[in-house]
């Protein structure tokens, strides 16, 4: 895209996520809630723009602001990835999840991959060697889940998380620590141990809110990222220039 301007807008189901590019580096991120709406986040000029939501309602809400502003693109108007598609239902694939894979290409990340975001959900997407994207594993969120325990649980109150010390936790915070940091690490690691088995030269890439703390304990090599998905829609932007 040369030295314009671009605006990238990723609407998760709890935070989204605003930043402005020169095509090349990111700058000016802004996180804030899904549903927050404040013109004045995009009121500088600029020469393009591109948007993945998985809140539509939201989602139409920013394009028909962007719109005014200049042209774009929204990820469900794409025609053109580093991939193809081996999944049964490719219509059910999340905008999320296409910005996170695009987003490992951006970066540079060899196949086979794969994508780990410790978001709302926890998700993993696989893409073999020729660059074949199979489908992944959806699970529970870390922070979703450790909301709903301390709000469920009467003698556990809800702490802030910080990377534990030690495996096995000597009092209330550090046990839950423990249980989510570590838990979610070994669970990572279990998927990345399986599928290594069948792709030996496998790499990975870390992202999401909890995955800051996560990539402190979690044993194997993987990149962290915490800006995988506005270097996805980038990576999509120039694919698909031809549809602006």
């Amino acid at each position: 895209m040369g030295n314009d301007t671009v605006v990238l807008v990723d609407i998760g189901n709890t935070r989204t996520k605003l930043a402005f590019s020169d095509g090349k580096r990111l700058s000016n991120i802004l996180e804030f809630p899904t549903g927050q709406f404040d013109s004045d986040l995009i009121s500088q000029p600029m020469d393009a723009w591109v948007l993945s939501s998985v809140v539509p309602a939201v989602g139409a809400r920013w394009t028909e602001l962007l719109s005014r502003k200049a042209p774009g693109l929204t990820l469900k108007e794409a025609d053109n990835f580093d991939i193809t598609f081996d999944v049964s239902r490719k219509a059910e694939v999340g905008e999320d999840r296409l910005a996170d894979i695009e987003g490992a290409f951006y970066l540079g990340l060899k196949t086979p991959f794969i994508t780990i975001d410790f978001g709302t959900a926890s998700v993993i997407n696989l893409v073999t060697p020729h660059h074949e994207f199979v489908g992944g594993v959806i699970g529970p969120g870390v922070m979703s889940s450790y909301e709903c325990l301390t709000a469920k649980a009467a003698l556990l109150q809800e702490v802030p998380l910080d990377v534990p010390k030690d495996l096995i936790g000597r009092d209330t915070k550090t046990n839950l620590e423990s249980g989510f940091i570590f838990g979610f690490a070994f669970w990572a690691e279990g998927f990345y141990n399986r599928l290594k088995n069948e792709y030996p030269e496998l790499n990975a890439v870390l992202t999401g809110g909890a995955a800051r703390l996560i990539s402190k304990v979690i044993d194997f090599p993987v990149r962290y990222e915490p800006h995988l998905s506005l270097f996805g829609l980038l990576r999509i932007l120039e694919l698909n220039k031809h549809l602006l």
